[in-house]
């Protein structure tokens, strides 16, 4: 079994969300997998994940915004969020008030 390299980047994890955003806009809740599937990417990585769920103009599913903090790891008021659609994802360091 191989080693898990906890100090991955965030915007890897946003990638690994991407991968998976299909399923994730596929409906408004997560499913018991989904969420299974979120909380051991959080443990694996030591990180806590916040999704959001957009809906577009025909009252569907169209992006998934979302942060990503870890304790120690970011600047103290910053945190790191990104969001998903169809299309592309955009992820940024934000500064937080």
């Amino acid at each position: 079994m191989q080693a898990v390299n906890r100090s991955r980047s965030y915007s890897d994890i946003v990638k690994l969300l991407s991968e998976r955003s299909s399923n994730l806009l596929d409906a408004p809740d997560l499913s018991d997998d989904q969420s299974l599937w979120l909380r051991s990417l959080e443990e694996t990585y030591g990180v806590c994940i916040e999704l959001h769920t957009t809906l577009g103009p025909d009252n569907r599913p169209s992006a998934i915004d979302g942060v990503i903090s870890g304790e120690g790891q970011l600047p103290p008021g910053f945190q790191w969020a990104f969001r998903i659609d169809r299309h592309e994802t955009r992820c940024c360091l934000r500064a937080l008030d």
